[in-house]
């Protein structure tokens, strides 16, 4: 059951970073996409889901640069 949340958890947090990459700018979801990422790594680690683990760091990875990208960008006038 576990393998199940943590890879739900770990695509949500990517589905996060991806939305505030393309769509949503300025707007700041990437902070729960990295705490969602972040739980989908530890139930990926709970549970010897190697893949779990790999979603969840990919999740927390892309919105640190969904955020680093955000801020690169001209601020609105």
């Amino acid at each position: 059951m576990s393998v199940i949340v943590g890879r739900s958890l770990s695509l949500i947090g990517i589905a996060f970073a991806v939305i505030g990459i393309f769509i949503l700018e300025g707007i700041s979801i990437e902070l729960p996409g990295i705490m969602l990422g972040g739980l989908g790594y530890y139930f990926g680690l709970r549970s010897q889901d190697r893949l779990g683990q790999i979603l969840g760091g990919a999740a927390v990875v892309l919105c640190v640069v969904s955020i680093g990208v955000s801020g690169l960008e001209d601020p609105p006038q």
